[in-house]
């Protein structure tokens, strides 16, 4: 009876286990199947994932910046940090270019005609002075009816302008400077020409004396295709300038026909040198009744670091004197004196 009873009892607890594991240990192990493990770092926590953020939004947020974002899970709200904001500071102008500025000055009247009246052309002139322009001293220079000052070579006939830095046409663009370089005519005799008492064309004139002189050169130029459109500017080259300035001066400059035109103003240097005052495609060249001052920053030479040198001190180095030593003379012998002879004596 009493074996019979210890067989009732282990079956009944094998069929308890049974249950154990049929209700609760299979379902526990199925169900953390679907569960998604957090991976990389330890105690990293489970979190909603963000639908998908529309194009709008994502425009918004990129020219907004939206740096804070409200939380899709419960949890600590974000707390917005104060960004430092960026102050514009004015970064200087890089060494062998030229630095621009504007002004007021007018124009000084040309006088002197260049010849210089024509379309697609250029007229040599010869400088009244030296005049330096990136370093490069040149004694003349070509002018452009189309609004060029080109000291390099012949750039006519040109039949279009560029924004700078300009591809070389017949040769490079290099040491030009474009006050107002498009589609220009000076010819004589057309309608727009009489808004000048001397007609269309490029002049010239000097102010002050040597050796602080100004060379003007002016043009009385007329929109091709409509000939009725005055653009009167001019360049100043200034004499023994440290700063290797020029000026430019824009006067009565633009059309009324509604018609574009691409206005390029600025200079050109060697290969990687260059400044770009404007290039801009509209009816009138952004630059109106106003001056543009061009100055040069030189790339400075580093300055030699002395290095110290020995320099030989004179060492006092006695001299031996020269000591007497003592020679051992001769002892004069004296003289033996002569004996006086025996006299005899008498015998008693």
């Amino acid at each position: 009876m009493r074996r019979q009873n210890k067989w009732s009892t282990k079956a009944e607890f094998v069929r308890g286990a049974f249950y154990v594991l049929l209700l609760v240990v299979i379902p526990f192990a199925l169900a953390q199947q679907h569960v998604v493990k957090p991976t990389g770092v330890l105690d990293a926590h489970l979190v909603s994932i963000r639908p998908p953020v529309s194009p709008q939004q994502v425009i918004y947020d990129r020219y907004n910046n939206v740096e804070t974002r409200i939380p899709l899970s419960p949890g600590p709200t974000a707390t917005a940090t104060s960004t430092a904001s960026a102050t514009a500071t004015h970064t200087p102008t890089p060494c062998g270019q030229y630095w621009t500025s504007s002004g007021t000055v007018p124009i000084v009247p040309g006088t002197t005609d260049t010849g210089n009246h024509c379309d697609n052309c250029n007229t040599a002139v010869t400088l009244p002075f030296p005049f330096r322009l990136y370093g490069v001293t040149y004694t003349s220079v070509m002018v452009s009816s189309n609004g060029r000052l080109d000291f390099l070579c012949n750039n006519e006939p040109e039949f279009g302008s560029y924004c700078l830095p300009a591809a070389a046409r017949n040769c490079p663009y290099a040491y030009t400077i474009f006050p107002l370089w498009t589609a220009l005519d000076t010819d004589i005799g057309q309608v727009g020409c009489s808004a000048w008492a001397n007609g269309c064309g490029v002049f010239t004139s000097i102010s002050g004396t040597a050796p602080n002189r100004i060379f003007n050169v002016e043009w009385h130029a007329l929109l091709n295709f409509t000939s009725n459109t005055p653009q009167d500017f001019e360049v100043r080259l200034y004499e023994n300038d440290p700063n290797q300035r020029f000026d430019v001066i824009y006067g009565n400059v633009g059309n009324a026909f509604g018609l574009n035109y691409l206005w390029v103003g600025g200079v050109q240097g060697p290969p990687g040198f260059f400044t770009e005052d404007f290039c801009q495609t509209g009816v009138s060249p952004p630059r109106t009744n106003v001056s543009r001052t061009y100055t040069f920053v030189p790339c400075g030479s580093p300055t030699p670091t002395a290095t110290p040198t020995a320099t030989a001190t004179a060492t006092f180095t006695p001299t031996a004197t020269p000591t007497a030593t003592a020679t051992a003379s001769p002892r004069e012998r004296p003289t033996p004196r002569a004996r006086p002879t025996p006299q005899p004596h008498p015998t008693p």
